[in-house]
């Protein structure tokens, strides 16, 4: 009987044990496809663990395909499929093959007697990358949104959500379009999801089936033309694509091309008030330049202030006076810039993938000095991350910086000879930049300078309590955010006077405290360094780990500094640092940071963050980096 028990309670234990290794699987976010790199690639959400560090894929045969599975990971979105028609790779299709343990599974399916092997499956950055060879393929996965060369008359028409991508030539003769034209668009895309004809702004990305015998005279065809939000708001079907925009004097305009572009003959030369108030003079027309060309101009006192910004599904433009902008009304769904991939395609071009958790809503500005691209609703990035890949390549010298509220701006110095192209993926969900040199290109290093601080008392620290009072933070089961970081405050407060440091706290006790009373507080104290303390909460369960946020580049080593002693005294997941601009770390002048200490939304995280152990180790671990980081600065 002893025996049975025994044995019954060392199954339980490895029950448990078993559970805890899958607790946390990896997880896959998108496909994404680049023929002009013959690569297919998966971007994926590394656990704690890692990936598995090799992968080898299987050959099958009646179809031609090749499989790999990814272990302990799980498909995010549901199954991912791309088909293809007149190129080498028939199929790419992810599926989540098993659950318990959870294994996700890629099948390419290929042309009979194209070569398998030499597919090459690498490991990047926590993307897998299919190297596919020197294969022809003559489909694309991104679709180009910016070009400033010649506009080729042969283009591939991409369709979503593993509908067709299918080959399309444009005549070469110029013909007057017919009703017929205008029928077989509106037949391609009749099964859209978008309705284009009341003016509104859309986020899904639109699902078409071509036809294999239709052939479209464009890619965009344009079927809206509408004032919104305080500029020009052009919609259409397709996929839109812009050209560099240029100005014209007498009168003054700002004009932009939109090359292989259809414009319903309603409302071509159609001329619109951008200020139907009069508040301003400004007015726009729309055109067919040439037959596959459309052409955009407002004239206007002010043509350099005009900025395009495409939506995420790249099926409209807003074309707007940059100081009408309000970037916020364009965010609603928030995304994270998440890893880049670079690579050199030849001794002039080089080529830059970012991908994002979300559409990305964006606005690229290209002038003769550098390129400079918005990205509206991207709330953070790994700056870390970043660094480490855009380092030794040519794009070492990108920069990245957080707008007002939300939103992060990419900017390169350039030459006015060097050509850009940049292309978005299908889903919205990736944006590659191309960029070939024309010339020596100098750029010029910027200087990052700290704003003018107060006098500040050395070895004073200002804590800040997240939350607070009728504030109660995330909440989950009970437990509320505002209880735990209080606590957890106090605690980092008593080592750090017990080692002869002078504490102040934003808040002592369960009270509301604004933001702006928190900034004006730790300026009135005039301390060595701030740090604001939070729990941090995701609609998913599966998120988990500790992650240190800081905004001016004077507050990174302390970040480094506190964040370093946070991952050695405490199990859980590094998700790193974390350049973000939370207001209370925004406006202090001090070197300050926000840690985000664990995740009240994983069941497992939520359990220990209640207990006393995690929040004395927290404690000591916050107190330990500040002591770290204040002795050094005394050393300087």
């Amino acid at each position: 009987m002893k025996r049975i028990f025994f044995l019954i309670i060392l199954f339980i234990v490895f029950l448990f044990q078993t559970c805890a290794v899958f607790a946390e699987p990896s997880k896959v976010m998108s496909l994404n496809y680049d023929d002009n790199s013959a690569l297919v690639y998966l971007n994926i959400m590394e656990s704690s663990e890692g990936l598995q560090k090799e992968f080898k894929y299987s050959k099958l045969e009646n179809p031609n395909r090749i499989y790999f599975d990814i272990e302990n990971s799980v498909l995010i979105g549901g199954k991912q499929q791309l088909i293809f028609e007149k190129s080498n790779i028939k199929e790419i299709k992810l599926s989540q093959f098993t659950t318990n343990p959870d294994v996700v599974r890629a099948v390419i399916t290929f042309e009979e007697g194209v070569d398998t092997s030499k597919i090459k499956l690498i490991n990047v950055n926590g993307n897998i990358v299919v190297k596919c060879g020197k294969l022809a393929l003559t489909n694309d996965y991104f679709n180009p949104i910016y070009e400033e060369k010649a506009e080729n008359l042969t283009y591939s028409s991409v369709a979503v959500n593993s509908q067709v991508v299918q080959k399309v030539t444009i005549p070469q003769n110029t013909v007057n379009a017919s009703n017929s034209v205008i029928a077989d668009i509106q037949q391609a895309f009749e099964n859209s999801t978008l309705n284009n004809s009341d003016g509104k702004t859309y986020d899904s990305v639109v699902s078409i089936d071509l036809s294999s015998d239709l052939k479209l005279r464009t890619k965009y065809y344009i079927n809206g033309y509408y004032i919104k939000n305080g500029g020009l708001l052009v919609s259409g079907l397709g996929q839109i694509t812009a050209s560099k925009m240029f100005y014209l004097d007498s009168p003054k305009r700002v004009v932009i091309d939109i090359p292989n572009t259809f414009v319903d003959t309603k409302i071509r030369n159609k001329e619109l008030k951008i200020c139907p108030d009069g508040s301003c003079k400004d007015v726009a027309k729309i055109g067919q330049f040439e037959y596959n060309k459309a052409r955009l101009v407002v004239t206007t006192d002010k043509p350099e202030k005009y900025i395009p910004v495409f939506s995420a599904d790249a099926q409209s433009l807003l074309f707007i006076n940059a100081d009408k902008l309000k970037h916020t009304d364009l965010v609603n769904c928030v995304a994270n810039l998440g890893k880049g991939y670079v690579r050199k395609i030849d001794n002039k071009t080089n080529e830059l993938i970012l991908s994002f958790t979300n559409p990305v809503v964006h606005s690229i500005l290209r002038d003769d000095k550098g390129l400079n691209i918005y990205l509206f609703n991207v709330k953070s990035y790994n700056e870390l991350d970043l660094i480490k890949t855009l380092q030794n390549t040519y794009y070492k010298e990108l920069t990245f910086s957080l707008l007002p509220q939300i939103g992060v701006r990419a900017s390169m110095s350039l030459n006015e000879s060097d050509v850009v192209k940049i292309d978005q993926s299908v889903d919205g969900k990736a944006i590659k930049i191309t960029i070939t040199q024309g010339g020596v290109n100098v750029k010029d290093t910027p200087v990052v300078t700290a704003p003018v601080k107060k006098p500040s008392t050395k070895g004073k620290v200002v804590l800040d309590a997240g939350h607070g009072g009728s504030d109660y933070g995330a909440i989950r089961e009970g437990i509320n955010e505002k209880d735990i970081t209080l606590d957890v405050t106090q605690r980092v407060a008593s080592i750090l006077k017990s080692k002869g440091y002078k504490v102040a706290l934003t808040r002592v006790d369960d009270k509301y405290v604004s933001l702006q009373e928190r900034v004006e507080f730790s300026e009135n104290e005039a301390p060595e360094i701030f740090v604001s303390i939070h729990v941090n909460s995701a609609v998913a369960v599966e998120p988990k780990g500790i992650e240190t946020h800081y905004y001016h580049d004077y507050s990174k080593e302390l970040a480094k500094t506190v964040h370093a002693h946070l991952i050695k005294g405490i199990d859980t997941k590094d998700r790193g640092l974390f350049k973000s601009k939370f207001y209370v770390i925004n406006h202090t002048t001090v070197p300050a940071i926000l840690v985000e200490m664990g995740f009240i939304s994983n069941d497992e995280e939520r359990a220990a963050l209640v207990t006393d152990s995690r929040k004395q180790k927290t404690a000591k671990a916050i107190a330990e980096g500040i002591i770290e980081y204040i002795k050094s600065q005394q050393s300087k």
